[in-house]
């Protein structure tokens, strides 16, 4: 029996071509899929007697610009309940478009697969909410950190030595073991398995922010601080920002407490990140966020359209290039 042309490329070429007609509509595949796929081998065979495997290649190039514009097409026709296929199918593979047409159909095609995967994906991401709890920092003392020598802008501003104390373990764990985030977060994120309080505590590490929002003293001793809790459960960040501000509260009352006069000159001199006679006062507490914060979606499909412009005129620009080196250098007439 004699070899049809091409042998085992010209069948794997012909069953790829049979796939790729699964993309049309069920009524359109019913009506057409047998005659394309005729059609396409009659246009393999050619290419082939032509130009052997470069012939093949040459024909990909030309077909799939236009399989993908007439899928997208069908499949529109398909939602408006109306035919757009009436001659269409003399037309499909010959390819008597110019290079302007091609980069208008892979312009249309790549910009609308980037903008509808950047409006999937933003609606798919979690949703993360945030908590403000406010705290008032009063100290009569110069903050020091491991006896290092700060600069004096530095030195006159107390927030530094403060966001090491707040994001300590012995303000953080206690939080930990009040709202229990051992159970909750590895029942969450570990498949059920109980966290150790060093997971939990990275886990919190990441999600805190604090910020200065302003001084109120003549040298910066008097500072409102704000902690700021990320998380897709919006009760729990609110939860987790007052506890910190409690945590933190309670921790400086327990220090004063059970320092003296000495031991904190003590800690000065050895240039521990503490700081002399601290009052902590929580001004406002942390509220559920009423809408998420992340992720910002006007701000993502804007980008998305961005890039669906930029992504859409380079592949529109390569494969028009392509499709016109493929027919020769010269574009063909439309019909």
């Amino acid at each position: 029996m004699k070899k049809t042309a091409g042998g085992r490329m010209a069948q794997r070429s012909q069953r790829v071509y049979e796939l790729l007609l699964l993309a049309y509509p069920r009524s359109h595949r019913e009506a057409y899929g047998a005659a394309m796929a005729q059609l396409f081998r009659d246009q393999q065979r050619e290419a082939w007697n032509e130009s052997g495997n470069w012939g093949v290649f040459k024909l990909w190039l030309r077909t799939l610009p236009d399989w993908a514009s007439t899928c997208i097409l069908e499949r529109l026709a398909g939602l408006k309940e109306r035919k757009t296929m009436t001659d269409k199918l003399a037309n499909l593979l010959g390819f008597r478009t110019s290079p302007v047409a091609t980069f208008l159909r892979v312009f249309a095609l790549v910009f609308l697969l980037v903008v509808i995967a950047s409006v999937t994906i933003t609606f798919l991401l979690p949703e993360s909410y945030a908590s403000t709890a406010r705290i008032l920092v009063q100290t009569d003392a110069a903050p020091t950190i491991k006896g290092v020598i700060l600069p004096r802008a530095m030195a006159d501003d107390p927030f530094l030595p403060l966001v090491f104390q707040i994001l300590s373990p012995e303000v953080l764990k206690p939080v930990i073991e009040r709202l229990k985030l051992n159970d909750r977060w590895g029942k969450r994120y570990a498949h059920g398995t109980v966290l150790d309080s060093g997971e939990s505590l990275d886990i919190l590490k990441r999600r805190v922010q604090l910020s200065p929002c302003r001084r109120l003293g003549p040298v910066g001793n008097t500072q409102l601080i704000a902690i700021t809790v990320y998380g897709e459960d919006r009760i729990e960040a609110a939860q987790i920002a007052n506890a910190i501000a409690e945590s933190y509260r309670d921790y400086r009352q327990r220090l004063q407490a059970e320092s003296s006069p000495d031991s904190l000159a003590e800690d000065q001199k050895a240039g521990a990140p503490t700081l002399a006679k601290v009052l902590v006062q929580i001004t406002d507490t942390a509220e559920p966020g009423r809408a998420p914060v992340k992720p910002n979606k006007t701000v993502n499909i804007a980008l998305g359209i961005i890039l669906g412009i930029l992504l859409a005129a380079g592949a529109g620009t390569g494969i028009a290039g392509l499709s016109f080196f493929a027919a020769g250098g010269r574009p063909r007439k439309l019909c």
